[in-house]
């Protein structure tokens, strides 16, 4: 276990920003705390608790909905506002006890491959707004996973923004009814009649792929659950049922 040296907990964004900001010191942040003890790196000497900085608004705007990064997952549960396909993503997430814990800012840093609640933000277009000492940016959901540490640079996730409008499927194949998924799929058709496809369980992370081209665009990783085949194989037959869903 890491050895930490101090534990802070900020009361505003700007002073959150700022601890980040020193050079020399290995800083993890703390959101809900959901993730911090199993993956905590060794290397980290201060805790940056951000508790006390806000982050919790949820409007809408138009047909784009933004959750502050500190929203935990059971808010979105609640909201009847929120798109249905958010909505049972985040309680797939974890247990209750989880989901009053994480948050979405949390859920969106873990990258955690099996994660339903990414794949329905994929599909939604969602968008990783962060704030860092050399300012504010925004990037889609897709590229910032790809490369999580590069593209906060130190930074802070302060919300993320998503589409609400849209028909949307999903399907999964677990184990259990209440096991994270073996392989599970998110789609999306847009009002201009473009589909979104997210798949979990295939790669490093949930990704988006092409929906003509399935197979051709994983090589899922094979571990005790499944082959790398098995997940391809169910991998297409969940895409080709959400695809089929959402546009019809």
């Amino acid at each position: 276990m890491p050895q930490i040296k101090a534990y802070h907990r900020p009361a505003n964004l700007e002073e959150a920003i700022r601890l980040l900001a020193r050079t020399g010191v290995n800083t993890a942040v703390v959101g809900g705390g959901a993730y911090i003890t199993a993956h905590l790196d060794e290397l980290v000497d201060e805790v940056v608790d951000l508790q006390a900085v806000g982050l919790t608004e949820v409007s809408y705007s138009g047909d784009r909905l933004t959750l502050g990064a500190m929203v935990r997952l059971q808010t979105i549960v609640e909201d009847s506002q929120a798109p249905a396909l958010l909505r049972e993503a985040a309680h797939r997430e974890g247990p209750n006890t989880f989901r009053h814990a994480a948050t979405v800012g949390g859920v969106v840093v873990g990258a955690g491959k099996e994660s339903e609640f990414l794949a329905a933000l994929l599909v939604s277009e969602a968008e990783v707004q962060m704030q860092s000492s050399r300012g504010s940016k925004s990037l889609p959901l897709a590229g910032f996973l790809r490369d999580v540490a590069g593209s906060l640079e130190g930074g802070i996730v302060t919300a993320v923004s998503l589409a609400t409008t849209g028909n949307t499927a999903s399907a999964r194949v677990g184990r259990t009814p209440a096991d994270q998924p073996i392989v599970a799929a998110a789609a999306r058709m847009a009002a201009n009649g473009q589909i979104y496809l997210a798949l979990c369980g295939v790669a490093a992370t949930p990704i988006l792929v092409d929906p003509d081209n399935v197979k051709g665009a994983i090589n899922p990783p094979a571990d005790f659950r499944g082959s790398s085949e098995y997940r391809r194989q169910v991998a297409a037959t969940l895409a080709k049922r959400v695809v089929n869903e959402v546009s019809s």
